[in-house]
């Protein structure tokens, strides 16, 4: 295997940070320690550490979509040697000679651009993709088709490599120290449990609508009623706490957690009715394939690359539908019993082991060897 290096400084970075762990933990089970450079920020260098000790760091100071990043990553590739650079995001950095390859993991900065600047970079950096990546990976098959269509990038130059799930990612709903978990975050079950960042495509509002219909139902059948629990770097920004005020639901009904820590984040999904994605837009869906791992119930959007991970083992509805989400919602809160759940539980489980990282470090390394062997 030549030297192949792989842009790191996204590491702590929610969806994508867990992609490039995943990837840094696992190339030492399947290539030599000098066969791979991860490019880091120093305050991340601990970490890379603690996923691959052995593994050969190059430091990356400069921020991400910075000019500055183009000058320090083309200097830094070049005094490493690197025969390939992996960058795990849609910016390639100018002035790399080397080969490229490029994982784009959505196009939702152009479907729901934050503004017309945003959508221009975007779209400039797509251009840059489709101009000098050797291979382009892709996260689903709806992905690599948004990949054409928007970037104009030939689909035989596009791999899809899917996302993955560890094996041991589930945890205990039950025992001291998940009710000292619960008690901490106050927690009351049962809950609805939403993993998010905030962001606009995440269908928050969606989900806020279908949740206030369903409350009359709950009450009815239980006097406490059933929550729903927001979590994940994001989920109690401003502009979160604003739309829940606005949809008039009573309070403490939705719960805003923020941030959690691996371990904390593995007890909410374990402890919850059910796992919700309401996106209207997703690349892959890394909550949908936790919480099928987690061996919990998981309703789910059709938007995106979601209907891919979760096949026949989820409830899908259409995404932006008020009224079929919380038909699905209903489903899952007060009608699924007994060996029905279980068995819906148990192809959840099923579909996630079908995703394991080791199969996406493995597809990602054979993806080097052939955007090596196309340019040589």
């Amino acid at each position: 295997m030549p030297r192949i290096g792989l842009d790191a400084r996204m590491l702590p970075n929610g969806g994508i940070g867990r992609y490039i762990g995943e990837l840094i933990e696992h190339y030492p089970e399947l290539v030599r320690n000098e066969d791979i450079v991860v490019m880091a920020h120093p305050r991340d260098h601990v970490e890379v550490r603690r996923l691959a000790p052995g593994i050969e760091l190059v430091p990356l100071q400069s921020p991400i979509y910075s000019i500055r990043e183009h000058l320090e990553t083309a200097w830094q590739v070049r005094r490493a040697e690197l025969d390939l650079l992996h960058v795990p995001h849609y910016v390639p950095p100018y002035g790399v000679r080397c080969p490229l390859v490029v994982t784009i993991h959505d196009v939702i900065h152009l479907r729901f651009p934050r503004s017309r600047l945003h959508a221009m970079y975007c779209r400039r950096m797509l251009a840059e993709v489709r101009k000098r990546a050797a291979l382009v990976l892709a996260p689903s098959r709806a992905v690599a088709a948004e990949i054409t269509e928007f970037g104009g990038i030939e689909p035989e130059r596009i791999r899809v490599v899917y996302n993955g799930v560890r094996a041991d990612f589930g945890a205990p709903s039950e025992g001291p120290e998940v009710e000292a978990f619960l008690r901490r975050m106050r927690l009351e079950r049962p809950y609805l449990l939403n993993v998010t960042n905030g962001l606009p495509h995440k269908g928050l509002r969606t989900l806020l609508e279908a949740f206030r219909d369903l409350l009359p139902e709950a009450v009815r059948r239980d006097p406490r009623g059933i929550r729903l629990v927001l979590a994940g770097d994001g989920s109690d920004r401003p502009a979160v706490l604003d739309e829940i005020a606005d949809c008039g639901l009573p309070a403490d009904t939705v719960l805003p957690l923020g941030g959690l820590s691996e371990r904390e984040m593995r007890f909410a999904y374990a402890c919850s009715a059910a796992v919700v994605v309401a996106s209207d837009h997703e690349g892959f869906g890394l909550p949908v394939l936790e919480g099928m791992a987690s061996r919990v119930p998981v309703v789910s959007s059709d938007a995106g690359g979601l209907p891919e991970v979760v096949g026949d083992a989820g409830l899908l509805f259409p995404a932006g539908s008020v009224a079929d989400l919380r038909k699905a919602l209903y489903t899952v809160a007060f009608e699924l019993q007994g060996g029905e759940r279980d068995e819906l539980v148990q192809r959840g489980a099923d579909q996630a082991a079908r995703f394991p990282w080791e199969g996406t470090a493995r597809a990602t390394l054979a993806a080097y060897e052939r955007a090596l062997a196309s340019v040589t």
